[in-house]
């Protein structure tokens, strides 16, 4: 028998239907961790917009030096194989544009896709009113796609990664993903400091 390494699916030791049961088994518990921990209410994502409330920006970067971190751990016992993990190409202009786009929606509506379908599942209307814009917008892009696909495939970079700018191997990209998120962490929490101080002045 091969040796069990992760991802599971894409090295065989799944099958499609299982990959789906644990799927929906993990997306139901990170519902629950949204609900629980407040993140499916819109004052979250929308103060953290005007530097009020840093728990958004503190829970994700920690989150993401954290998953890093095992992956390299992983990694390093041969646990998992990084290669294999999915990594979507890296498209410049459109992603600078869809991100301005996106974040402008987050910060009207006060969710981002994930904790509005777990506000859903609460009952909350806001986010139900935020899903269906959701759909909206989806279907516009879907008819307008042919004219505007010039652009949306434009400045593709294919897998870029961090190693990859600077050299060095994955760890590089590890060491510099968590000077990154530390910093962002720290840059939000002076804003948020700023801001306070501005208000009492």
């Amino acid at each position: 028998m091969n040796d069990l390494i992760l991802p599971l699916y894409k090295n065989g030791f799944l099958s499609s239907e299982a990959n789906f049961f644990f799927a929906l088994i993990m997306g139901i518990t990170f519902g629950f961790a949204l609900e629980r921990t407040g993140f499916t209410r819109s004052k979250h994502i929308a103060g953290t917009f005007y530097f009020t409330n840093m728990a958004v920006p503190k829970i994700m970067g920690t989150t993401v030096i954290t998953a890093a971190t095992w992956f390299v751990i992983f990694s390093w016992f041969g646990w998992i194989d990084i290669s294999q993990l999915f990594t979507p190409a890296t498209y410049i202009w459109p992603y600078v544009v869809g991100g301005l786009m996106f974040g402008a929606g987050m910060v009207m509506a006060g969710y981002c896709p994930g904790t509005a379908v777990a506000g859903v599942g609460t009952g909350k209307t806001d986010a139900l009113v935020f899903l269906l814009g959701v759909v909206v917008g989806m279907f516009v892009y879907f008819v307008i796609y042919p004219s505007i696909s010039h652009f949306a495939n434009s400045s593709n970079m294919g897998v870029l990664k961090l190693q990859d700018l600077f050299g060095g191997n994955e760890y590089t990209s590890y060491i510099l993903t968590v000077i990154l998120e530390t910093g962002i962490i720290l840059f939000m929490m002076l804003l948020h400091k700023l801001s306070k101080t501005g208000k009492t002045a």
